[in-house]
This record gives structure tokens, C-alpha cells and sequence, in this order.
């Protein structure tokens, strides 16, 4: 005789046999808040032994971003951390980990080095009608000045000044004129400097040397030191002013 079975019922005998086709089951709890990083609650997983094949699972909590190793790992950086990026450069200075390197501008200084340049003197031996001058030209770029000396022979007609009188000389010249003034470009001429806004010294001292003199008083050099001393007529006048040279050739004026 034929038995009429239910369909559901043999559904479900089907199941009872075969057990649960995955052997897994998850539950998940919390709430995802970073779509990119994972889930900032815990997941309760079900894990099927697969060496016993029964069906027995065990369950672990474990907070989201831990590893099985136990090794936690960070998805950012934190501040002050090393992220293999290239080192940052602010304010010219690049610093690494043991080397600092500037790389701004070097610092540069333009001028003048060594001594500084020392005054260009020289002596001219001018004849006139009237009179015979030995002049003597000292430019002075550190000073900013130009220094004058003017010696005339007393033979020809020349004059001592009073207040030079002290400058010691040879006998037959006498001290005419000491004088300074700013005009640096044509500082060595003869022939130009009572054209300058001159200042002359209101005294004088020092010595005046003739060096190899000939038979007609010229000497082929002199040493030279006179001070000078000045009233205020203007703010780059000194009070007081040394001009010194030795060796000074005269020359052909």
C-alpha cells in the first residue's frame, strides 16, 4: 500500500541529517562609523573546528584593527612620526635624523679686503718768474683729504710764513704753505690746487729733509712731517692733520 508523505516534513528530516551547510555563524554588534578604516565595536564570530568536523565552535572578542599575532596596528600617523615622507624644509634649514643642512642663502660680504690703501704722495720743483717752489701733493682716499706743502727758496724771492716758522727746513727755503681740501680726482696737480675750496693751517711743525741736492739746490728727494693745525671752518676739517712721506721724488714741474 502506498504511504502519502508530507513534502515539509521531509525538508526538514533533510536538514536534521545534514546539519548547517556553512558550520559558521557571525553576529555582528555596533555600528560601522568609518566606511574606510572598518568598525569601532566588537565582532562575536563562530568558528567551526575543522580538525573535529563535529559542529563545536569557539567564539573570541576582539576589538576591531587587532591582529592575530596580538600586534596592534595603527592606520595613521601619529604626530612626530616617522612616515617615510621627505623631510620638511622650513625656514631654509633641512633637518633628517642626525644631519642638519642649510640650504637658504649664503650670507655675503662685498668690500675691500687687507691693508688699507696707503696715501699717494709726490713733489714737483716749479720754477716762475717771480719765485721757486718745491710743492708736495699727498692724496689720502681713507682720509677723504688732500694734503698740500708748498717750500720756497728765500734766493728767489720766497717767503716764510709766520706761523710756520717752527717747521724746521734747510737755511735758504722757507715753509710758504700747508693746506688741505676734499677734492680727491685731480688731487695730484701741481698746478690746480689754489683752484680747490682750500683750508690752510693756522700753524704749523715738523721737518723738511733734502735728500742728493745738486749744485743748484734741487734735491732728487725729501722726507717730509707736518702737522697742521686747523680752525673749524667746516664739518670735514680736521683739527688736526699729519702729512709724512719719505723718499718723495721730485720731479719736473
Amino acid at each position: 500500500m502506498r504511504r502519502i508523505v508530507d513534502p515539509a516534513l521531509c525538508t526538514f528530516a533533510l536538514v536534521l541529517a545534514c546539519g548547517d551547510a556553512t558550520g559558521t555563524a557571525t553576529e555582528t554588534t555596533g555600528a560601522s562609523t568609518d566606511g574606510t578604516t572598518g568598525t569601532t565595536g566588537t565582532t562575536e564570530a563562530a568558528t567551526t573546528d575543522g580538525a573535529t568536523g563535529a559542529g563545536e565552535s569557539s567564539t573570541s572578542d576582539a576589538p576591531t584593527g587587532a591582529s592575530a599575532g596580538g600586534t596592534t596596528t595603527t592606520s595613521g600617523a601619529e604626530p612626530g612620526t616617522t612616515t617615510g615622507e621627505p623631510p620638511v624644509t622650513t625656514g631654509g634649514t633641512t633637518t633628517t635624523d642626525a644631519t642638519t643642512t642649510t640650504t637658504g642663502d649664503a650670507s655675503t660680504t662685498i668690500g675691500t679686503t687687507g691693508a688699507p690703501a696707503q696715501p699717494v704722495t709726490r713733489a714737483w720743483w716749479v720754477e716762475s718768474l717771480l719765485t721757486l717752489q718745491i710743492r708736495v701733493i699727498q692724496r689720502d682716499v681713507e682720509a677723504g683729504l688732500c694734503r698740500g706743502f708748498i717750500l720756497e727758496s728765500l734766493a728767489n724771492g720766497g717767503l716764510d710764513t709766520p706761523q710756520y716758522e717752527p717747521v724746521e727746513q734747510p737755511a735758504e727755503w722757507g715753509a710758504r704753505y700747508v693746506f688741505v681740501h676734499q677734492d680727491l680726482d685731480d688731487c695730484l696737480d701741481p698746478y690746480q690746487y689754489f683752484e680747490k675750496d682750500i683750508v690752510y693751517a693756522a700753524s704749523a711743525t715738523g721737518t723738511v729733509t733734502f735728500h742728493d741736492v745738486d749744485p743748484f739746490g734741487r734735491p732728487a728727494s725729501v722726507d717730509l712731517e707736518i702737522t697742521g693745525s686747523y680752525m673749524p671752518a667746516a664739518p670735514w676739517v680736521p683739527a688736526e692733520d699729519l702729512l709724512a712721506a719719505t723718499a718723495v721724488a721730485v720731479e719736473n714741474g
